[in-house]
């Protein structure tokens, strides 16, 4: 437990320095594959989000999964990539080779579905190499180009919210 909290402050002061000298800015392009950086301690369960990604017309193959978790229990299986704070070194510094590899991907589209308070959820939205970066209005402007101000408990809501901006948008 300590030594998280140890983490969590190299991370938070890294992204802080990170932010504090960085602009958003959206590039164009049509919308075909999805990362998805996940809080896996939200009481949802991400394949609702992938299945409401699907009823949208994205490939389900397209769409990829990060999910970040503070504790893990022993008998939980996760079918998609997952990162804690093991694999964060105390410089701040990830060291899981499958999320860089995640974070390198150039994604049309990356929703961040987490509150903007965890400071591992910060580093890998703001590292990864998306062309449109989306979440909820409670996050930094700095991260996302665009925000939906729904309740983050509601999946469907924001997917379709998302989706009919995207339309104006022309991203899709």
């Amino acid at each position: 437990m300590f030594l998280n909290i140890i983490k969590n402050f190299s991370l938070k002061n890294k992204v802080s320095k990170l932010l504090s000298n960085t602009i958003a800015t959206p590039k164009d392009g049509v919308i075909k594959t999805v990362g998805v950086i996940f809080d896996g301690n939200l009481a949802l369960d991400i394949e609702n989000i992938v299945k409401e990604l699907v009823k949208q017309g994205i490939d389900k193959n397209q769409v990829k999964v990060l999910i970040f978790k503070t504790k893990i229990n022993k008998n939980e299986v996760f079918n998609h990539e997952l990162v804690t704070y093991k694999e964060f070194n105390w410089s701040g510094e990830l060291t899981h080779s499958k999320a860089e590899l995640f974070l390198n991907t150039n994604f049309d589209l990356l929703i961040n579905y987490h509150e903007f308070d965890k400071e591992p959820l910060v580093y890998l939205s703001y590292f990864s190499n998306a062309n449109f970066k989306v979440g909820f209005n409670t996050q930094d402007k700095i991260v996302n180009q665009f925000m939906v101000n729904t309740n983050i408990n509601n999946y469907e809501l924001f997917v379709d919210e998302l989706f009919k901006y995207l339309k104006i948008l022309k991203k899709i």
